[in-house]
């Protein structure tokens, strides 16, 4: 059975102070609140010190990878950041193997889990995927988190993933002049098939830009990061009601990536993370 970790109980005072030290040893983006209600909105069931670590370590991505783009789904970099989901949840699903001692693998899953739950949650805030219409998860498999291939079409919305160099015969267009949201419209035409673009806003100081001339689009011109952005209030919360229930769904596939990874012994770790089975998804129906 998996480490219980409710505050209050014989045995476990202990195990909630570690996770509070593992939380602090990142530095946490002052006056940065919003992946913490996304966070503690979607996994509310979790026992709370599981989920201080969660949104502990979630916060501190934004300065842990500050230079990285994949880890924002910044820059048009699509395919790493879906490399970095994957990977982290991977790197998660490990820790809780066998072979590592529960606090220590708890404590080293909570915090690759909570890296890629920023991932995904800054990929509604940080492209056009709501601007272009999307009101439906990137992606619902309980499977690794899916590659996000240049200029393929991502089966729930058909939107073509803009990244890298345009393939021969396909063109990509946008109306820099049109007011928000009409600016963000991406248009990608490939010979005779023409299907909605989508990029997310480039940040100067992270390395790499894999956004096209014609369609590129500063963070400060896209991202919907807080409901005070100007003309931005109702794509914030469209935005944010998707990242609420992605997060939800990356706790199921989480643990049918454990259950794939360890059998029982993998999600029974992780249901000694949960306070109120009640409220949580039921991964069964997913």
């Amino acid at each position: 059975m998996g480490l219980a970790l409710t505050p209050g109980c014989a045995g476990e005072a202990g195990t909630a102070e570690a996770l509070d030290e593992s939380a602090h040893e990142f530095s946490v983006a002052p006056g940065e609140g919003v992946h913490e209600e996304i966070t503690r909105a979607a996994l509310g069931f979790l026992k709370p010190a599981v989920l201080k670590a969660l949104v502990t370590g979630n916060v501190a991505a934004d300065v842990k990878f500050a230079l990285l783009n994949a880890a924002h789904f910044d820059d048009c970099n699509f395919s790493g950041g879906a490399a970095f989901v994957a990977a982290k949840q991977a790197e998660a699903v490990r820790a809780l193997g066998p072979g590592i001692a529960l606090l220590d693998g708890d404590v080293l899953a909570m915090a690759a889990f909570s890296h890629s739950l920023h991932a995904v949650q800054d990929f509604y805030s940080h492209t056009n995927w709501v601007e272009l219409g999307g009101d439906v998860l990137v992606d619902e498999s309980l499977g690794a988190f899916p590659t996000l291939t240049p200029y393929a079409a991502i089966p729930s919305t058909g939107f073509v993933v803009v990244q890298g160099p345009k393939p021969r015969g396909t063109a990509v267009a946008r109306d820099a002049d049109a007011p928000y949201p009409e600016h963000a419209i991406v248009t990608v035409r490939h010979r005779r098939t023409t299907a909605p673009g989508l990029v997310s806003g480039t940040v100067d100081y992270e390395p790499g830009n894999h956004c096209p001339a014609p369609v590129a689009m500063t963070h400060e011109e896209l991202n919907k990061d807080n409901s005070t952005v100007a003309d931005r209030a109702a794509q914030n919360q469209a935005a944010r009601s998707l990242a609420i229930r992605q997060t939800r769904h990356e706790w199921c596939r989480l643990n049918q990536l454990a259950h794939d990874a360890w059998g029982d012994a993998g999600t029974e770790r992780l249901a000694a993370w949960v306070a109120d089975p009640s409220a949580a998804p039921d991964c069964a129906a997913e």
